[in-house]
């Protein structure tokens, strides 16, 4: 035998040796179509992803158009998180809970309270209950107001396509980066109101008393042509041009209270004076005063008064700060707050 031959015959045995026998090839074409499928599930939640957001409505600041009702949807008990593998993002589910969403009504910053529970990217999920609070809502806030929201007249003026990139909580100061559509587009007076919404809605979770705004992940000092500076972190008297006439900064939605409470902020109502109410979970008053601001109508003022409150055990309940019209009696400027009283 030659060497050409001894050689051929030397490969034909080694490659003999490392074929994989029959249980090695089930278990390799398992695999294999297990990757299959798992890449299609991914391509096919891409496609409809891509579809949903080319699918949002032009902001009402932007545009003529109608605004969309993009809200998610109440979820009271949502699916527990499934286990991550690597490599693969989950949603993860947040309870249904009551918070602010801070809208624009003609020229003014316009709120209401509202009922939500969800999902949030895995990629923006905090193991901080104030950071996960605040995605959560803040992410509604960029979704634009109900069909409810819209028939009062609310619109927003944050650009539609706007993404929340991440938050981060330094101290009481919370970070949020958002995407570069939020400079897009608008006058000096939209580019404070969107600020100003983002500054509302953030500040009003318990021991977060500002807002640094991030754009695309970097620090920067001004947003818009006209440059609204934005170089430190922004709180609610920041914009008090834009403002309600009563805003409320010390007490904070779902904050657990022991008697008394300490009800702080600025007004600018008639005769500078505003009043307090405390009320339990059936909507009855456990204790109701008023107090003076520093300045009365036509000027911005600071009011401060503590409350006492009863209750035999813990429930939910609301802290409501507004004014009585001089004319008729009825309720104006009203500030309902939910939180949870505590014997």
């Amino acid at each position: 035998m030659n060497t050409e031959d001894r050689l051929k015959k030397l490969t034909e045995a080694a490659r003999a040796e490392s074929a994989p026998t029959q249980a090695e090839w089930s278990s390799f074409i398992q695999r294999a179509h297990r990757a299959l499928y798992v890449r299609r599930a991914v391509a096919a939640a891409g496609t409809f992803m891509l579809f949903g957001v080319g699918a949002l409505g032009t902001n009402a600041l932007m545009s003529d158009q109608p605004l969309n009702d993009r809200r998610p949807q109440p979820a009271t008990t949502p699916e527990p998180s499934p286990s991550r593998a690597p490599g693969i993002s989950t949603d993860v589910g947040v309870p249904a809970s009551e918070a602010e969403l801070w809208f624009v009504k003609g020229e003014q910053l316009w709120w209401g309270t509202t009922t939500l529970g969800g999902r949030v990217s895995a990629n923006l999920a905090s193991d901080d209950p104030i950071v996960q609070k605040a995605v959560f809502w803040l992410q509604a806030l960029f979704e634009g107001p109900t069909s409810a929201d819209q028939e009062v007249g609310a619109i927003s003026a944050v650009p539609s396509g706007t993404k929340l990139l991440g938050v981060r909580r330094a101290g009481s100061v919370l970070n949020v980066d958002v995407s570069s559509e939020f400079e897009s587009g608008g006058g000096s007076l939209s580019i404070q109101l969107r600020v100003a919404q983002v500054i509302y809605t953030g500040t009003q979770f318990e021991g977060i008393d500002a807002v640094r705004i991030l754009i695309e992940g970097e620090k920067v000092e001004a947003i818009g042509g006209e440059g609204l500076i934005v170089a430190e972190p922004l709180i609610r008297r920041d914009f008090q041009n834009v403002a309600p006439l009563i805003v409320v900064e010390s007490v904070k939605t779902t904050q657990d209270f022991v008697s008394p409470v300490t009800v702080t902020g600025f007004a600018s109502v008639f005769e500078a004076t505003v009043n307090i109410r405390i009320l339990d979970a059936e909507g009855k008053v456990l204790r109701e005063t008023f107090t003076t601001a520093s300045c009365g109508t036509g000027c911005w003022g600071d009011f401060s008064e503590t409350l006492a409150f009863e209750v035999p055990e813990r429930q939910q309940g609301r802290v409501e700060v507004l004014t009585y019209s001089p004319k008729d009696g009825s309720e104006q400027d009203l500030v309902s707050i939910p939180v949870v009283l505590s014997p």
